[in-house]
């Protein structure tokens, strides 16, 4: 099987899950319920729709294992899906009874030292940014405490976003089509093999069967079972193998291919800790919520995030192929939309900004 008719089986059978996800979902009343202070909707929308998400990943990749000579389940592919059976039965428990954040911190934590140990995924080298052509070797404890760091955060980060229809599923859908592209476009793409083409092709295309029942007005949330099952699998399969060359891991590129959350959760932990709250504790504060406080409809704003998120992975894309060629002028172009964004979104204005957005659809479902 090639990307395509893996992304497009990935696609189909995410598609077709819907009735029966959404019938468990009723079933086990794992529900969001509107409240005042964290939603936007106001009526009961079922979650458990990460669970169409992992059936389009797992369906595909059973197939490539069946049927592409190509696909090796190897002991990366193995780790990786110790890792996710965590993150999924854990966010299963979640949209159902609601979990403490202590305890989905714990989950992540176990699931991402899995992945390590069974599969030995570590971030253990990077480019010298002052050198391209220099490799910087990372201490043994330092590489798993790092990896650790990474994917935990990554898929944080997604839960983050995961504040309006159809964003998450968007951003997570863009994100694995420009890993895709950036295996494909680099100089030493022969080196890669097909592994992490296969796993990001069945990740965008899981994401883009999911789309049509979140986007607004959403019919069902993916809910943590598939904003964490999404950040986790983008984590790891960064380190994994897209991002392996003969510059091994450029902490740049995936940088820029996901941008986005990276920079809401990185503005979510300053925010908090600036208003001296836990770090956990939701609020509505992030870029999404900026959009719609600047008058922006909800699909404006969420049509807004994916050109934004569309960009930074053609900047990531543009890194790979030409071999990290332009990274100081990228980075410095990234750097300065991060700051004008900031103070367009994050100064204290004159006039005062809207009240509570009043929609009849969206949500806040996570964060």
């Amino acid at each position: 099987m090639n990307f395509l008719l893996t992304l497009l089986s990935a696609l189909f059978l995410s598609l077709i899950s819907y009735p029966l996800v959404k019938k468990l979902a009723y079933k086990t009343d794992a529900l969001s319920y509107p409240t005042k202070d964290r939603h936007i909707h106001t009526r009961p929308i079922p979650l458990l729709g990460g669970i169409s998400i992992v059936c389009g990943l797992a369906g595909a990749v059973v197939l490539n294992y069946l049927f592409n000579e190509q696909f090796v389940a190897d002991m990366k592919l193995i780790g990786l899906l110790s890792g996710l059976s965590i993150i999924v039965i854990m966010g299963i428990i979640d949209d159902i009874f609601e979990l403490k954040p202590i305890y989905k911190g714990l989950a992540q934590v176990v699931a991402a030292l899995l992945v390590i140990f069974l599969s030995g995924t570590t971030i253990s080298s990077f480019t010298n940014p002052f050198n391209t052509s220099e490799i910087i070797n990372l201490p043994i404890v330092v590489g798993i405490l790092l990896t650790l760091i990474w994917i935990v955060a990554l898929t944080n980060a997604f839960n983050f976003i995961d504040g309006l229809d159809g964003l998450a599923a968007g951003i997570g859908a863009i994100s694995a089509l420009t890993l895709l592209a950036v295996s494909l476009v680099r100089p030493d793409a022969y080196l890669v093999g097909t592994y992490s083409g296969i796993i990001v092709a069945a990740l965008a295309g899981a994401c883009l069967g999911f789309l049509p029942f979140n986007f607004n007005p959403a019919k069902i949330f993916m809910g943590e079972t598939g904003s964490a099952f999404i950040g986790f699998t983008l984590a790891v399969i960064s380190i994994q193998g897209t991002f392996k060359s003969f510059t091994a891991i450029s902490l740049f590129i995936p940088l820029f291919a996901f941008g986005l959350p990276i920079i809401d959760v990185l503005l979510a932990i300053m925010r908090r800790i600036k208003n001296k709250k836990p770090i956990y504790i939701g609020d509505k504060e992030h870029i999404h919520h900026k959009l719609l406080h600047l008058g922006l409809g909800h699909k404006q704003a969420v049509i807004s995030l994916y050109v934004a998120s569309i960009l930074m992975g053609i900047v990531s894309i543009i890194l790979s192929a030409s071999g990290m060629k332009y990274i100081w002028l990228l980075l410095i172009v990234f750097v300065l939309i991060l700051i004008a964004s900031i103070l367009f979104l994050y100064l204290p204005r004159k006039e005062k900004e809207l009240l509570d957005i009043v929609e009849t659809e969206g949500t806040v479902e996570n964060e």
